[in-house]
């Protein structure tokens, strides 16, 4: 079932858009790991995802994310999304 409903999302923004506004899914139980300068790569909750823009997603306290250092989103454990070749 995850599969047949990741196919229908092209970009990373989609995706978060679909957790956010779906009332059946919770962006709670979203994970998302990116690439933090210099600290290495760290994990927020879904919860922390404030605004969801073309380039950046804004976190509550208006900090930028650029799509380009999200390496890997997880739903309820289960990998949606993984940057080609990232190893984790």
């Amino acid at each position: 079932m995850k599969a047949e409903k990741f196919r229908k999302f092209k970009t990373i923004r989609e995706l978060l858009n679909y957790f956010k506004w779906n009332p059946e899914e919770d962006i709670r139980e979203v994970k998302i790991e990116f690439i933090d300068r210099p600290k290495g790569i760290r994990v927020i909750g879904g919860d922390s995802v404030g605004e969801i823009g073309h380039k950046f997603i804004y976190l509550d306290d208006e900090t930028p994310l650029p799509y380009h250092r999200i390496v890997r989103i997880t739903y309820k454990g289960e990998v949606w999304w993984k940057k080609r070749g990232y190893k984790r």
